[in-house]
């Protein structure tokens, strides 16, 4: 952790992401970064990994976080929709699916994200990369649907807010990145079957209600953000913020019940039904290990942090 802590502000510091402004406004001191510890969220996340996995781990969340921030300040609190268009665009050449990167960075992102996915993806299947390259635009898009909500003063009713979150939020990025900490690629013959949808669904359902039962007085009431679900069940069911908390939090536990459930009765059969070796077997094991892992370790660090 400490070794992870020091690697990583060194990083955003090469990044140019501590205490340097951008378009005029600093998006991060040194202060920030520190009070934020992203180290110990990864530390938390993935507590069997190497110390190199988790300096490189530590890196894309330190990534992924000042880009939410970046994005915040430079677009949703000036609400430039267009604006936002483009740059997510330009973030695109700096993943691509094959061969090198060509392009120059201009911003700290696309200098953040050049750099670790040159350090990542060399060593994984392409079938990986593929899943990896999806997620990681999708986690990018998601700000432009936060924005264009935000300008137009829409809050989401809850099946629209859930299914948005699975497909954009965080969550299954953070799914992708749990396959590179253990070092354990979920089998392509069953990556896209119904069994390992459902974790991966319920996994990103309690990791987002989660952060939004954490983060409501900020994101709301400092930050104007209208994409949390406690503000969407609070505004669809007509009910106070703390009723809403409490159905979000009996959401957030059937979710990972749901992922028990499968866990333990579906998947082996789903290994058995495919012929899964048991070396494969081992590496959907230490997977299914690292969402559960995530789970327990985001939570505890939400109280930290």
């Amino acid at each position: 952790l400490d070794r992870a802590r020091a690697h990583s502000k060194a990083w955003a510091r090469s990044m140019e992401m501590i205490d340097v402004p951008q378009h005029g406004t600093v998006i991060w001191t040194e202060k920030d970064l520190d009070a934020h510890d992203y180290a110990l969220l990864c530390a938390y996340t993935h507590p069997d990994t190497t110390a190199e996995l988790l300096d490189l781990v530590t890196d894309w969340y330190v990534w992924v976080f000042y880009f939410d921030d970046h994005f915040l300040e430079l677009f949703k609190r000036s609400r430039d929709l267009d604006g936002a268009r483009a740059y997510l665009d330009a973030l695109r050449a700096f993943m691509p699916a094959d061969g090198q990167i060509t392009e120059e960075p201009t911003n700290p992102v696309e200098a953040g994200l050049a750099d670790l996915w040159s350090r990542t993806v060399p060593d994984r299947s392409e079938d990986w990369r593929a899943r990896f390259a999806e997620s990681t635009r999708n986690l990018l898009d998601e700000s432009l649907w936060e924005l264009a909500n935000i300008n137009a003063g829409r809050v989401s009713n809850p099946i629209e807010y859930v299914e948005m979150r699975r497909k954009v939020g965080g969550a299954p990025w953070s799914a992708n990145l749990i396959e590179h900490a253990c070092d354990a690629e979920v089998p392509a013959v069953i990556a896209a079957s119904r069994p390992m949808e459902v974790l991966r669904d319920t996994f990103a359902d309690a990791v987002h209600l989660r952060n939004d039962l954490f983060s409501y007085q900020r994101e709301v009431h400092e930050e104007g953000e209208l994409s949390n679900g406690v503000l969407v069940l609070e505004r669809f069911l007509g009910c106070t913020a703390q009723q809403a908390a409490d159905r979000v939090n009996d959401l957030l536990t059937s979710r990972l019940h749901q992922f028990e459930h499968t866990a333990f009765t579906e998947l082996p059969a789903l290994l058995d039904a495919h012929g899964v070796d048991p070396a494969a077997r081992v590496q959907v094991g230490l997977y299914v290990k690292g969402l559960q892992d995530w789970q327990s370790g985001g939570h505890e660090w939400h109280l930290q942090s």
